[in-house]
């Protein structure tokens, strides 16, 4: 199957796939499951999650979705009034 034949979310995971197989350290993830449904975004979670955890990486993950930082955020830090601050999960 060609890429541009696959969905909005397999597009999405393919092009974390993609990126997970340089073995980054550190990654840097703007709503790394924006327009998926929520079994989709729970897999995701998961493979990020894992990866994080097996190669000792770090992750800043940037989402509006309040319970989702709660599931996968181990600090939260949010912007307001243009500065960054940390606030419980």
């Amino acid at each position: 199957q060609h890429v541009s034949e696959c969905s909005t979310g397999e597009r999405q995971r393919l092009a974390l796939f993609r990126l997970l197989q340089n073995q980054p350290q550190v990654l840097l993830l703007d709503e790394p499951t924006s327009g998926l449904d929520q079994g989709s975004a729970r897999q995701v979670e998961a493979l990020i999650l894992d990866y994080i955890k097996d190669n000792q990486a770090a992750a800043i993950w940037v989402s509006h979705d309040p319970e989702q930082c709660r599931r996968v955020a181990t600090r939260h830090f949010q912007i307001e009034n243009g500065l960054i601050q940390e606030a419980a999960l």
